[in-house]
């Protein structure tokens, strides 16, 4: 992993929970979507990022965010468990040939077929357990399902572009 993509991902983190927390926070999709862009930090986060590194940061953020959204933590909880889960998810989408270690996560390196199954994964997880854990109840669990599916496909199409202004010249 190379200086300048650490440099590049720090201050990606940095934008993202910035971004999230002035913006982002009252937007809604039809009242029920929600883009949870901080979790492009763990989705973004080089292959080879050791798993308690993860876990670790998954907290912090998760915490950052149950703090201003005043959530008891929720986030937290969420994206610790995203961040467990995320070798697991690259067991189960890795490559015939596996990967190399040189690899970035990015559409333009992993293309569509490794991509966007991987975003949808990480996506949809982090979002049922989160809006499950909103709900606290289990007669509200199609109105969970429901912003967990508009969450993701808002969050899937927000990251796309996101991938699509950020590849590499």
């Amino acid at each position: 992993m190379s200086a300048n993509f650490q440099y590049k991902w720090w201050i990606a983190v940095v934008l993202s929970i910035v971004v999230q927390l002035l913006f982002l926070r009252d937007l809604a999709l039809f009242y029920y979507g929600f883009c949870f862009i901080y979790l492009w930090a763990l989705i973004k986060a080089p292959i080879e990022t050791p798993p308690v590194y993860l876990i670790l940061g998954g907290f912090v953020l998760g915490w950052l965010l149950d703090t201003f959204y005043n959530t008891h933590g929720m986030h937290a909880f969420s994206t610790v468990l995203v961040a467990w889960l995320r070798p697991t998810f690259f067991k189960i989408l890795t490559p015939a040939n596996g990967y190399d270690e040189r690899s970035s996560i990015s559409l333009e390196e992993m293309k569509w077929m490794w991509f966007f199954p991987y975003l949808g994964l990480m996506l949809f997880t982090h979002h049922i357990v989160l809006f499950l854990l909103e709900a606290s109840e289990g007669s509200l669990f199609g109105l969970s399902l429901l912003k967990a599916f508009l969450s993701t496909f808002l969050g899937m199409a927000v990251f796309t572009l996101l991938e699509l202004f950020n590849k590499e010249k």
